[in-house]
């Protein structure tokens, strides 16, 4: 039996850790907020926002998007819409760089094109109005197609996005924040559904997991059910935050852009967070600097063509959430 001072000792504890716990969700907000400040065009939720992009500059990210994908399907031109949502349901099982995650992954031949769908990310998000609390950005961005039928085998996979997680139970910093646009597909039957867990359970959530089902009993009591995705609108994510893949229809395909970034002036929160180990994903982010010079004055190159990639194909190997295998190249001699 525990004796009084025994007890009194443990209650302390326990009271200690919850006040930790509301301590760094507070914080969380406090520099979530900072960002919605400068950026958001619509904020509905406490771990969500919403930023409008000019119209201009999102069909530039699409027309670069087209053409990266264009290039996967081998296409000489860069393909409509409609062609090319036709051709990626064709080729589905056949696109050897397509992950089992959804992730389209760039190689060797599409180089170039990448890179004009990199820089054109890069133009548009600089242009947000937050640039100097940007710390770090993940390099590259990532390309992501989620097909309305997909295979049971593929939902059992440990870091599925049909299960309900934080990113940071794969690896991604805990001080991270998401950000998803919606390019083309559809985008109302294959879509993101996101909400908060309890704030005294985000502090001791913000681990890494060796499968989203560690989570499983972490509940969602705030549902953001009113953030319908839209073309045209970023959306920014706590990681704090949970969220899912949802499909109402079995058909179609849904292609968004996603990537992470860190921000400067959150030193007491991160140092309140252990540093993340033996994650699937290592630390994607570049400073931010170097991330804008992608494609104007330096180039991201993937060494690894196809036909490496289809020799080392493993159906048993972890499935990368994103990309990784790149070196970066100055454009222009030093003068």
């Amino acid at each position: 039996m525990m004796t009084e001072g025994l007890l009194t000792e443990a209650l302390v504890h326990d009271q200690l850790q919850d006040d930790r716990a509301i301590a760094f969700s507070w914080l969380g907000d406090q520099l979530f907020d900072e960002l919605a400040d400068r950026i958001a065009t619509r904020r509905d939720y406490r771990l969500l926002f919403e930023h409008t992009l000019k119209p201009e500059l999102f069909q530039q990210i699409r027309v670069a998007a087209a053409g990266y994908i264009s290039a996967c399907l081998n296409s000489p031109i860069i393909l409509s819409e409609a062609e090319m949502l036709e051709r990626l349901l064709e080729a589905r099982n056949n696109l050897p760089n397509y992950t089992g995650t959804g992730l389209l992954m760039p190689k060797r031949e599409h180089t170039l094109a990448f890179n004009l769908f990199q820089k054109s990310v890069a133009e548009a998000f600089c242009q947000l109005g937050a640039n100097d609390l940007i710390d770090a950005v993940d390099l590259p961005v990532n390309l992501r197609m989620v097909y309305g039928q997909t295979d049971a085998e593929k939902l059992r996979l440990p870091f599925t996005s049909s299960k309900c997680h934080s990113d940071v139970w794969a690896g991604v910093p805990a001080d991270a924040t998401v950000v998803v646009l919606p390019l083309f597909g559809d985008i109302n039957n294959i879509t993101i559904e996101a909400g908060e867990m309890p704030r005294q359970m985000e502090l001791e959530a913000m681990r890494v997991m060796s499968d989203f089902n560690e989570g499983q009993d972490i509940p969602m009591v705030v549902s953001y059910t009113e953030a319908q995705l839209q073309q045209g609108t970023m959306y920014f994510n706590d990681a704090r935050g949970l969220h899912q893949t949802v499909r109402r229809k079995a058909e179609g395909l849904r292609i968004s852009l996603d990537f992470r970034f860190r921000r400067k002036f959150n030193e007491a929160y991160r140092a309140m967070v252990a540093p993340s180990v033996d994650g699937i994903e290592a630390d994607m982010s570049v400073p931010y600097e170097e991330w804008l010079k992608v494609g104007k004055e330096t180039l991201i190159v993937f060494d690894e063509s196809i036909k490496q990639s289809k020799g080392k194909q493993n159906p048993n190997a972890p499935v990368p959430l994103y990309t990784r295998g790149y070196r970066l190249v100055n454009m222009f001699e030093s003068i």
